[in-house]
């Protein structure tokens, strides 16, 4: 099994992640399964934050590892405040679910309509302060790994006394370690202006962004966790081997594996942005109990060798990165 050694953790843990960012899209308990069929796969890091679920994602992950919490580690987040959980709150989340299950077009409506009922920006240390100690309560545990500042954005002044916060947190064995998860820009910022906040970096990467190569060399060690190895970067690829199939054909010739399949570019995807995050987690996130098994199956017994994961990386460079630089120069 692959796996990396984390900061502070005895064991090893398997390198790829579940992100929980859609864990309340569904009932309990359709949440539960995917948790169930993630961890029966392998996974043994879950992703979460305060405001995932409009607070209800914590919940959901904290019900499942009651009996699990010694084998697997955890990152929340803070920074964006979900609205109070009332009743009201409840049954309108039950109806939208119900409502996109019969028109999926509505999610993005819904999504845009619900994001007036969030604060962001809260990154004062009684903001990092209460939303920890709501974060513990919800997960039942008395300890977080990974404490991230949830799209954090840089400024030139030090945040002093949310840093003397996060310090004493760890300390006192509330949290592990804390870093940022933001988009990459933020992520170059702070660890030109703010390093003392970057031990832990959490940020998008896959064969299409290639954030990771952004990085600067050298300085001190960070932990890094990415995200978005396959979502709309899975949709880019799919969709110029659906168009050009002379070069699907090319590309399997070449990586002897049928790129026909949709399973055989999800793998290749995977195994590229955990070639591209050697020491670190890659976290992946699906509604659907078969992808997650299949997914994680794919980056634990990998039929994908490291030779193949780069060569796909030369080829979506020359073909697909190349035709959408040629598409946005007209």
């Amino acid at each position: 099994m692959r796996a990396i050694a984390i900061p502070g953790v005895a064991m090893p843990i398997p390198v790829i992640g579940f992100g929980c960012s859609s864990l309340t899209s569904v009932d309990e308990k359709s949440a539960q399964r995917l948790l169930g069929t993630a961890f029966d796969a392998g996974v043994r890091h879950f992703d979460v934050a305060r405001y995932y679920g409009y607070g209800e994602a914590e919940g959901r992950l904290g019900r499942f590892i009651k009996s699990r919490r010694a084998e697997i580690t955890i990152t929340t987040k803070f920074g964006i405040e979900p609205p109070r959980r009332t009743n009201a709150l409840r049954l309108a989340m039950q109806a939208g679910r119900r409502l996109v299950q019969l028109v999926p077009a509505a999610r993005s409506f819904l999504r845009s309509r619900a994001q007036g009922l969030v604060k962001g920006g809260a990154f004062s240390a009684n903001d990092a302060s209460a939303s920890l100690e709501t974060s513990l309560r919800e997960l039942g545990t008395d300890y977080i790994d990974f404490y991230l500042l949830h799209d954090y954005v840089v400024s030139e002044s030090s945040p002093e006394e949310l840093l003397a916060f996060l310090i004493d947190a760890v300390k006192s064995g509330k949290i592990r370690a804390f870093g940022m998860g933001t988009g990459i820009e933020n992520i170059l910022a702070g660890l030109r202006k703010q390093p003392e906040l970057c031990a832990i970096l959490q940020f998008e990467n896959s064969v299409i962004t290639r954030n990771v190569k952004k990085l600067p060399a050298g300085g001190a060690p960070r932990f890094l966790i990415t995200h978005g190895a396959l979502s709309g970067s899975y949709q880019t690829i799919s969709s110029f081997l659906q168009s050009h199939r002379e070069q699907e054909r090319s590309w399997s010739k070449d990586l002897a594996l049928d790129c026909s399949k949709q399973e055989t570019i999800s793998a290749l995807m995977l195994n590229y942005s955990v070639e591209s995050n050697a020491n670190g987690l890659v976290l992946f996130s699906s509604r659907d109990c078969a992808r997650v098994a299949g997914n994680v199956k794919a980056v634990l017994e990998s039929e994908v060798s490291s030779e193949q994961a780069a060569l796909f990386g030369r080829l979506v460079e020359r073909d697909v990165l190349r035709s959408l630089r040629q598409r946005v120069t007209g």
